[in-house]
């Protein structure tokens, strides 16, 4: 077996699992929308979800991550939410599981065949699917992560969009029928929002927020590396500590970037090669332009913003900035937040930079 220099944990989220455990021993009678910023966990979490149901009698958790999948097509969604229970012959008790992750729901040959020929309604299979489950008192669970890359997918006539039919399909299946729970999650803020505003999906959908850990997580992570990450060739002090708090925050993935350099380097050479990046990032994104420049401006020494104090920023632009992981929107608070701690780093050290080669630039002509 291969033995890692440093291992990957579930650091501290017995709130937020508690919630969607509560949710889940409900009856079905809404769609759990779970959103939060860019790398805030909300993968990591479905996957832990997925292992502690898995366990529970009385469950069929059906998990798809659809950030693993190619969609072009109606065919590619087909593909992806269901397989034919004969393709699990042969694999193995370990695989099958794996295998459980991709294709919502196992049916047989003929059923996988008839949809495939667009000789069977998918809709009526998933829930014929539910109604078996529920007479055999089994509580059928749906969760879909990153459910946005359905958009601009279309059913075969080319008219209906298959997220809106499939969304409205959910409703009918929790909020009406109350037979099968469903959560969905996505880093597309934009996509929450549309579902917010929607009056309809609104009264029949619960939503919750994953933000980034907080500080007393992470110190208490960051003090036992050897206990949480299976660290043993270092350990990290106060100082250490500290800075690399100041630097991503409760970003999980930044920190384990951080962990995993410090084999090679000191951390203030991996902490200033962060910045430099997130300042380069943001140079990129506003290079040559003003209304860009003019909106990240705002976040220069506030990371949070209502949507009222951002008022003559154009929403398309506001949506260009979320879709490219600059700012984060909580639609239900009707915020927008800069992506993480080490993005206002470079927010930070871009205007700094820009201001510095200005003045530069304006003492040269006087002494010309």
């Amino acid at each position: 077996m291969i033995q890692f220099k440093i291992d990957i944990t579930f650091i501290n989220r017995e709130k937020e699992m508690a919630e969607l455990q509560n949710y889940l021993e409900g009856r079905p009678n809404s769609i759990l929308f779970l959103h939060g910023p860019k790398s805030s966990g909300k993968t990591t979490l479905m996957y832990q979800l997925f292992e502690q149901m898995e366990a529970k009698k009385g469950y069929e958790i059906n998990f798809l991550n659809l950030r693993e999948i190619f969609l072009t097509s109606y065919d590619d969604f087909i593909d992806a939410f269901f397989k034919s229970s004969s393709s699990e012959k042969g694999l193995k008790t370990g695989t099958r599981r794996q295998y459980s992750l991709f294709g919502l729901f196992k049916l047989d040959a003929f059923t996988e065949k008839m949809l495939k020929k667009r000789q069977e309604d998918p809709f009526l299979v998933m829930k014929r699917e539910f109604q078996r489950l529920v007479k055999k008192g089994i509580q059928p669970v749906v969760i879909i992560d990153e459910f946005h890359k359905l958009d601009g997918l279309y059913l075969p006539d080319k008219q209906k969009r298959l997220m809106v039919e499939l969304m409205n399909f959910f409703v009918a299946m929790t909020k009406e029928s109350h037979l099968c729970h469903v959560i969905i999650a996505s880093s597309d803020a934009f996509f929450i929002e549309q579902v917010y505003v929607d009056s309809k999906l609104r009264k029949t959908s619960e939503f919750m927020k994953l933000d980034y850990l907080e500080k007393d997580d992470v110190f208490a992570w960051l003090r036992d590396i050897k206990k949480y990450n299976q660290v043993q060739e270092y350990t990290l002090d106060e100082e250490q500590i500290k800075i690399i708090w100041d630097t991503v925050g409760g970003s999980a993935w930044e920190i384990y970037y951080i962990l995993g350099k410090l084999f090679q380097y000191s951390i203030d050479a991996i902490t200033a090669k962060i910045k430099r990046e997130k300042v380069a990032m943001i140079a990129d994104w506003t290079f040559d332009d003003k209304a860009r420049n003019c909106l990240l401006r705002h976040f220069r020494k506030q990371p949070i913003r209502k949507l009222t104090e951002l008022a003559g920023t154009g929403k398309d632009l506001l949506g260009q900035a979320v879709k490219d992981n600059i700012l984060y929107y909580d639609p239900v608070d009707g915020i927008y937040g800069i992506q993480g701690k080490s993005l206002e780093w470079g927010i930070k050290g871009y205007f700094e930079e820009t201001e510095t080669d200005v003045l530069f630039a304006k003492n040269t002509r006087l002494f010309k």
